[in-house]
């Protein structure tokens, strides 16, 4: 069993290298360069030319709009031995670069904020403690218009789901919004907790060498889904 799952690791490698052009030759791959995004979202110089500084009309059809939350029950253990783990595709699919999203966690400074919502379970509740899980959750970004996830902006978690942790957050946004965005303007991010995280986004990517967004982009921040329902979760931005 476990040479039939090293093979199949290695078979589905293969095979998106092959699909992706890249099977025969030595070409450079780039961070989420083995995964595809949204057909139907803006992507300039894929699916759209106009890469202009000034958004062009109707400015919607040209933004780039995000939806952020995270899965709190994809749980991984430490491993027994480390150094026997061998990642194929660090980085050049969904999942972020394993050294650099470390490096940014390690220097980014856990500021627990409580949120000013009425009841916001949560951001609220008390932090659990789990010593024996290298993750505790994943969370990234995915486009609003069909759920398709964005390549390079998947991201583990360390902490549960009682205090969120915004830094995690921030590298997936950060690179989700580098993901064939170049000329992009614009920005919608739809996020259960966006009345508290978006306050000081920009204050935290201009602390972090890590962490970069085009000064150009606004970005405006929405309702989460769970609004909508009437969910206890829910608030208002």
């Amino acid at each position: 069993y476990r040479e039939l799952m090293r093979v199949a690791r290695q078979w589905r490698q293969l095979k998106l290298l092959k699909w992706n052009g890249c099977g025969y030759e030595s070409k450079d791959r780039k961070p989420g360069d083995l995964a595809l995004f949204c057909p139907a979202c803006p992507q300039p110089g894929i699916n759209e030319t106009n890469s202009k500084s000034q958004l062009p009309n109707p400015s919607w059809l040209y933004s780039r709009s995000l939806v952020m939350d995270g899965n709190f029950k994809a749980e991984h253990l430490y491993t027994a031995n480390p150094t026997d783990e061998v990642s194929l595709m660090d980085g050049r699919a969904f999942m972020v670069g394993d050294s650099t999203y470390k490096a940014h966690l390690t220097l980014a400074k856990d500021a627990v904020q409580r949120s000013e919502c009425n009841n916001h379970r949560a951001v609220n509740q008390a932090n659990a403690t789990r010593h024996r899980l290298e993750a505790t959750g994943i969370g990234g970004c995915a486009c609003t218009r069909h759920g398709c996830f964005v390549p390079h902006a998947m991201v583990d978690f360390q902490k549960g789901e009682r205090y969120v942790r915004q830094m995690n957050m921030d590298y997936a946004l950060c690179e989700a919004l580098k993901h064939n965005a170049s000329g992009i303007r614009r920005a919608l991010t739809s996020y259960d907790v966006n009345c508290q995280y978006h306050k000081y986004l920009r204050d935290r990517v201009s602390s972090s060498p890590f962490l970069e967004l085009d000064q150009e982009l606004e970005i405006v921040p929405g309702i989460g889904l769970w609004h909508v329902h009437g969910h206890q979760d829910s608030c208002y931005v």
